[in-house]
Parts: structure tokens; C-alpha cells; sequence
């Protein structure tokens, strides 16, 4: 492994500490009408939706049992729906509402509108180099995403 190999992975440490705890911070301005849970959920299935429930599990790095117990609470709150998986009539297909996605667009408000009182008074120059340097680190991983998971059940 060379000097810059070594660089780029404190860096990408830093990277991901860093984008880790800003999400569990921004998190915090959330309440209990928004859990996490849910947000984390719902935002997975805006990302890659219709998923069966194995595939959220793996995706949410959960247990499938953990998985159809926060998807059935979505469900009863019609947040998302549920349909039989036309490749395989033992499997389910779940997705989001309309209303899912008000409730996760509502929350996402929710916690942006308790960041700006701490951070308006920088320059939105500034928030949009973060938001640009992250937007292409995605680009970047999307497709190892894709080809990933390809392989997820």
C-alpha cells in the first residue's frame, strides 16, 4: 500500500465520521412525531423502491423480523403499501404512499427548519461546496451501489 493510499483512507475515515455524526446531529432537531426509524426507511424506499422485505433488510443492515415489523408499522400508518412480488408469489413488494412521501418531505422540514437558526449566517456558498462535494462522492459509489446490490436477495 503507498503513502496516498494510506491518505485517502484517514481522509475517507474522516469522511464518513464526519457525514455520520452530522446526520445523527441534524437528527436530534427531529421529535418524537418524526422517529428516525421511519425516516431511515422511508428514505431508503424513495431511494430504491418497490424492495421486498429481505432487500430493505439488508440494505437497512437489519434483521429481516426487524425489518416487517417497521414496514408493518409504516404500512398501518399508510405511509407505504404492500403487493404481492410478481416474480415470486411468496414475496411481497413494498413501496410508499403519497403520503409516505409528504410524511418524509414533512420531517425533512422538520429538522431543516431547527438547522438554519444555527447555521444562516454562513455563506450559502459555503453549504453548497458540502452539498456539492457530497453529491459527487455519490456519483462516484452509485454504481458500485447498483452492482451491489444486484447481488442482494
Amino acid at each position: 500500500m503507498s503513502h496516498d493510499d494510506d491518505i485517502i483512507r484517514d481522509l475517507l475515515s474522516q469522511l464518513v465520521t464526519s457525514s455520520s455524526r452530522f446526520a445523527r446531529l441534524a437528527a436530534r432537531f427531529g421529535s418524537d412525531e418524526w422517529p428516525r426509524a421511519w425516516m431511515r426507511a422511508l428514505s431508503l424506499l424513495e431511494e430504491y423502491q418497490p424492495l421486498r422485505i429481505s432487500t430493505f433488510a439488508e440494505l437497512d443492515r437489519c434483521s429481516q423480523p426487524s425489518a416487517t415489523a417497521l414496514l408493518a408499522k409504516l404500512n398501518k400508518a399508510d405511509l407505504v403499501t404492500r403487493r404481492p412480488d410478481p416474480e415470486d408469489s411468496r414475496a411481497v413488494l413494498v413501496e410508499m404512499t403519497e403520503a409516505g412521501h409528504r410524511w418524509l418531505a414533512a420531517s425533512r422540514r422538520h429538522i431543516v427548519d431547527g438547522l438554519v437558526p444555527y447555521l444562516s449566517d454562513r455563506d450559502p456558498e459555503q453549504i453548497q461546496k458540502l452539498t456539492d462535494g457530497l453529491s459527487e462522492l455519490r456519483s462516484i459509489l452509485e454504481p458500485v451501489d447498483r452492482t451491489t446490490r444486484g447481488t442482494l436477495s
